[in-house]
């Protein structure tokens, strides 16, 4: 069956007060695309055979998945890539259809997450609805879907499940860790599931088969919460930020290497920290009057920003991950700024790269480039050569208008105004649907409801 898209008109939108025209792909009124399809083995789960309507608009998201891919449409988590051990969300044990997919049974997401640990294709959703619930669904390896209790390594839920917290409090926000997953609750109080590995679920334990299988409770009085590959960052109502997790070359924040099961203050931090004794709010919250607007990390660095648009780095120059130049590894640990050519709204981290989308809507990367997932492959001058050469400092990308950021371990994504995700990097499992080879540099997606011949 061949499926029609319309055609495109114009549409206006804003990110951070400036407002940018292109072009939209909208989905028509009732059309209808083919039921998924089943894959050979399933669980005892009766898989979806829902119809859907193709979507006009995909927003790029941020995960750790090795050969997942992910986007938020409408309020429905749409998945293409790998999906095993039920990762497709609808009721498949082994999905071996990876083309892209809604999760059917679950709406009115606002915040979708996951992961595959080191070494795993396989990995665990987190999506956080309108309503201020939490869904898992994938791996329940280490108690990682928070339902708790775990049947071993390869228990999994083919189909989302609610995580049940504490007075039914509602969540605001949601983050994975590489096999753990930390949520925030509207009173603040911060609560970690699955692996203890290397502390990160900050209940006095570093043992990977000692963390909780539901949620629990590490800290409370949070203003907003923070988390990057293996580290959990919370910004308190006293204007402190307190860190549990791994910190193998000082992406931590604090200049130290260490295993931390436990909440410590970063003290590097507190001359940032400013404007955050309001009560709990999610990250960008157009209200925040904090001055620490995010914080996050590839697998060697962190990266904060700020309210002014700056961003700094600290960590290891290995791979290019902290963007500048640095001595020594005293250096290289300290919270220094990067230098971009303009402020900057959101920051995503992938293995070992950035990217970084600015308030007029244009992106920078720097980092590995192994798979041309931090700038393509475009030089520094914005010539084409590149090639795999690490970025060590910011390289301003081909793109302008984009909206969103986003992408899995090795591969970059952005959302441009007109709805079309653009992808870069490794095109595993189709991460790059539509593109060829190993590696793609800057793509347009070709995903249902977006017909990319027509945009460009």
């Amino acid at each position: 069956m061949t499926h029609q898209y319309p055609r495109t008109r114009r549409l206006a939108r804003t990110l951070g007060g400036i407002a940018v025209v292109a072009v939209t792909a909208l989905a028509a009124g009732g059309l209808v695309l083919a039921d998924p399809t089943a894959a050979a083995y399933r669980d005892t789960a009766t898989a979806a055979a829902d119809t859907y309507t193709a979507p006009s608009s995909y927003t790029a998201v941020s995960t750790q998945f090795s050969e997942t891919s992910v986007a938020l449409s409408g309020g429905y988590v749409w998945i293409w890539g790998y999906k095993a051990y039920g990762m497709s969300g609808n009721g498949v044990e082994n999905d071996r259809d990876s083309s892209p997919k809604p999760v059917f049974g679950l709406n009115k997401v606002v915040n979708v997450v996951g992961a595959s640990d080191l070494d795993e294709k396989y990995g665990t959703f987190g999506a956080l609805t309108e309503s201020g619930e939490v869904f898992t669904w994938g791996s329940n390896k280490l108690g990682r879907l928070g339902i708790g209790s775990t049947t071993g390594n390869k228990d999994y839920r083919s189909t989302p499940q609610r995580v049940q917290f504490p007075g039914n409090e509602r969540v605001i926000e949601l983050g994975s860790m590489r096999a753990t997953m930390a949520a925030m609750t509207e009173s603040g109080k911060v609560y970690t599931w699955g692996s203890g590995q290397y502390g990160q679920a900050g209940n006095g334990s570093t043992s990977e088969n000692k963390g909780p299988h539901s949620p629990y409770l590490v800290m409370e009085n949070a203003h907003t919460m923070h988390v990057g590959q293996r580290i959990t960052w919370v910004v308190t109502r006293t204007n402190d930020v307190f860190w549990w997790g791994r910190s193998y070359k000082g992406e931590n924040g604090v200049g130290t290497v260490v295993n931390n099961p436990n909440p410590e203050r970063v003290r590097p931090m507190a001359i940032h920290t400013h404007g955050c004794t309001g009560p709990a709010v999610t990250r960008f919250d157009p209200s925040d009057t904090c001055n620490i607007q995010a914080i996050t990390s590839s697998r060697q660095a962190g990266a904060m920003l700020t309210a002014d648009g700056t961003v700094y780095t600290f960590g290891t120059t290995d791979q290019g991950q902290i963007g500048r130049p640095a001595g020594n590894t005293t250096q290289q640990r300290e919270i220094h700024p990067i230098t971009i050519g303009e402020p900057v709204a959101r920051v995503s981290a992938g293995n070992y790269h950035f990217t970084a989308l600015t308030t007029s809507g244009s992106v920078w990367g720097w980092g590995d480039n192994a798979d041309w997932q931090a700038t393509g492959n475009i030089r520094q001058d914005g010539s084409t050569g590149q090639g795999t050469k690490d970025a060590t400092v910011p390289f301003l990308l081909p793109l302008r208008d984009i909206v969103a950021v986003g992408g899995s371990r090795n591969t970059s994504y952005a959302t441009r105004a007109d709805s079309v995700l653009i992808g870069w990097g490794s095109t595993d499992s189709g991460a790059i649907a539509g593109a060829s080879g190993g590696r793609a540099s800057f793509t347009p997606l070709e995903l249902p409801g977006i017909r990319v011949s027509e945009i460009y």
